[in-house]
């Protein structure tokens, strides 16, 4: 008896590991009028890519470590997703419609198809322009509506996963000290009130975030973005007040002092350092404080690669040339300008940020005409959009000299800048050589100054 007691005991054992959830999930789905080769799912410290069939379909096993938010990337197009161990998820979408047509199927459709509502709804409604724009009660205000809003949607998509709920909680709330994080920064951007501070007690909420929170940082996209957010206006308050410029160099020391070694500080220290670590005064210092913080070896070796590439276009080396398509025919050298100072715009016209400067591009080169300097505005569009560019060029009537680089963002002048974005405006002495390859833009006043103290 006791023996047959053993045995069943046996069995029941296996029968309840052979029930255990599945350590993976499999994701699959269909991409209408699809574009991009793959499909990219990544968070928490996880990334996977997928391939995706002629016929716009793909399906793949996921095999992360935590269960939570996720980002799904389709090309350029993006959305946020949830994703558990042991439950599949399927979806559908229109790649010339993407946010309109995400629709979920499996075992997560419906928290899924919440976020997809969720994303879509703040696409439609959350106007950044204008909710940054108000004041602060009206700002708090709209903040709450927009808050109720979401709850709504989420209420009609009959959700009770717990895990998800607590989950999605946590997420709000990070959501939501974001924008206070960046309220003071861009009202003053929006309003054009450069002076304009906070009160007192706008950031007493946000005292019971935990801003070290490594564990949170690995498993929350959204607690990254705050971070960025927190660190990003810490910095900005201390050189407004101390007019120091080194923004670079602070943001690095702010991250190094209050982040433990780990994952979380070199991650936030590598990444802005990607866009952050520029070719100026301040390059040696930036660079030694990331190789000195015990960072990963792996992205060590990519930042100290980056800072090579930099340190060939300080000031005074000589500048990388360039001959490319002239919009009024032939081609331009920048040889051919040797004698005049060059200041260059680097652009594409899908680039908004790019079409925004133009307007005061074109004052500039007005206010300095017959003295010695040369306006050239590099495209690096897409062959696709050649037309699209002679158009845009002649339209706008842009003046100065108007080219195209020949093989976009990987032809050989822009990746000898190692520019990563644009618009990126450069400036070159007479003799070729290079006077600042981050010049600043022509909307910022620095500009005139700079030209100013060269002629």
């Amino acid at each position: 008896m006791k023996k047959l007691s053993l045995f069943i005991l046996v069995l029941f054992a296996i029968a309840c590991k052979q029930e255990e959830k599945p350590q993976y999930s499999v994701i699959s789905g269909t991409v209408e009028n699809n574009t991009a080769e793959t499909v990219l799912v990544r968070g928490n410290n996880f990334e996977n890519r997928i391939q995706i069939g002629e016929n716009g379909s793909f399906t793949d096993t996921l095999r992360f470590a935590d269960d939570g938010f996720y980002e799904l990337y389709v090309g350029r197009e993006r959305t946020g997703i949830y994703l558990e161990k042991g439950e599949n998820l399927s979806v559908t979408l229109n790649a010339d419609e993407f946010d309109e047509t995400l629709k979920y199927s499996g075992d997560l459709a419906n928290v899924n198809n919440f976020l997809a509502a969720k994303y879509l709804w703040n696409e439609k409604n959350l106007d950044f322009k204008e909710v940054f724009s108000m004041d602060e009660e009206l700002f708090f205000e709209q903040l709450e509506t927009n808050q109720k809003s979401i709850d709504s949607l989420y209420a009609a998509n009959q959700i009770s996963d717990e895990n998800f709920k607590n989950k999605l909680a946590e997420e709000d709330k990070y959501s939501r000290a974001i924008m206070l994080e960046n309220y003071k920064d861009a009202h003053r951007y929006y309003t054009g009130v450069e002076d304009f501070n906070v009160s007192d007690g706008f950031y007493d909420e946000l005292k019971n975030i935990n801003f070290k929170d490594t564990l949170a940082y690995r498993n929350s996209v959204a607690y990254q973005n705050l971070l960025e957010a927190h660190f990003t206006r810490l910095v900005s308050e201390e050189t407004l007040e101390s007019g120091n410029t080194g923004q670079t160099v602070l943001y690095l020391k702010k991250v190094n002092e209050a982040l433990p070694n780990g994952y979380a500080k070199d991650k936030m220290m590598s990444s802005y350092l990607q866009y952050g670590l520029k070719p100026d005064a301040s390059l040696d210092e930036a660079y030694n404080l990331y190789k000195n913080s015990n960072p990963n070896p792996e992205n060590l070796a990519k930042i100290t690669e980056h800072y090579n590439k930099l340190k060939a276009i300080t000031e005074g080396n000589p500048s990388p040339n360039f001959n490319y398509e002239n919009h009024k025919g032939g081609t331009t050298a920048l040889t051919d300008l040797k004698g005049k100072y060059v200041y260059i715009d680097v652009w594409a016209t899908w680039c908004g940020p790019c079409l925004r400067e133009i307007p005061a591009l074109l004052q500039v080169e007005k206010d300095y005409h017959g003295k010695n300097i040369q306006f050239v505005s590099i495209s690096i569009d897409e062959a696709k959009d050649y037309d699209k560019w002679k158009a845009m060029v002649t339209e706008k009537q842009l003046g100065g000299i108007q080219l195209m680089a020949d093989n976009n963002w990987k032809s050989k002048f822009v990746k000898e800048y190692a520019i990563l974005g644009i618009p990126r405006f450069i400036l070159i002495d007479p003799q070729g050589n290079i006077v600042s390859a981050d010049a600043p833009r022509p909307s910022d006043p620095e500009l005139r100054k700079t030209f100013d103290g060269l002629m």
